[in-house]
């Protein structure tokens, strides 16, 4: 499929978020947007023509790695040939489009409620979210990996809640206690704690199937 050709202004505002995204990632996520223009090399007039407030520019940030993720979702097959090696690839994948966003999900983890634009790109994303998890659950199911019981509403809240809890807070675990180790070496840890909520529910088969996976 062609993609459509970016206007003059589409390409600025693409080119702001890129820069944005790459000086948040390096120095943190409390620049003003005085600061960021400067690191850009951009007035900040150039960027609040497209972003009136830096709480609308994370908006845009976020818009580009929820982008990214649907992308990467809309070519991954939920039916009958899933197994643990495509799911660990497929999280493996997750991971690293979230590593290369994560200034988003810091922004998102300290964000307070008052924030009402990012409240509502939140909840529209958390929603996209949730139902992608429980057709997840439901297929590794149906195929035999998983025990039913994972579906029951309390069960699957339980599992719902470990499972995004470690997906979007190991960034956060990793800026405040292992920034000091590379990437390279953490993301085995982090993708084998999110393998692990699965434990629980694991079937024999789905259980052999695991003890294939290698991570490190």
């Amino acid at each position: 499929m062609t993609k459509k050709k970016l206007t003059k202004g589409e390409k600025t505002r693409e080119s702001i978020l890129n820069e944005a995204r790459r000086v948040f990632n390096e120095d943190g996520i409390f620049l003003t947007l005085s600061a960021i223009s400067k690191k850009i090399g951009i007035t900040s007039g150039g960027i609040t023509n497209h972003f009136p407030t830096k709480e609308h520019l994370f908006v845009g940030l976020s818009e580009q790695y929820e982008n990214e993720l649907n992308e990467l979702t809309s070519g991954f097959q939920f039916d009958a040939a899933l197994d643990f090696k495509k799911l660990t690839d497929f999280f493996s994948k997750v991971i690293d489009i979230q590593y290369k966003h994560r200034s988003v999900i810091l922004f998102f983890s300290v964000m307070h409620q008052s924030q009402t634009v990012m409240m509502g790109q939140l909840l529209k994303t958390w929603l996209n979210r949730q139902d992608r998890l429980k057709l997840l659950a439901s297929t590794l199911v149906s195929i035999g990996l998983l025990k039913e019981n994972i579906l029951e509403p309390k069960e699957f809240a339980v599992f719902r809640f470990q499972y995004v809890n470690l997906f979007t807070t190991w960034i956060v675990s990793y800026s405040l206690y292992d920034s000091d180790a590379s990437y390279e070496s953490m993301k085995p840890i982090y993708l084998e704690g999110v393998l692990r909520v699965f434990e629980k529910y694991l079937t024999e088969k789905g259980r052999a199937q695991m003890s294939f996976i290698t991570l490190i």
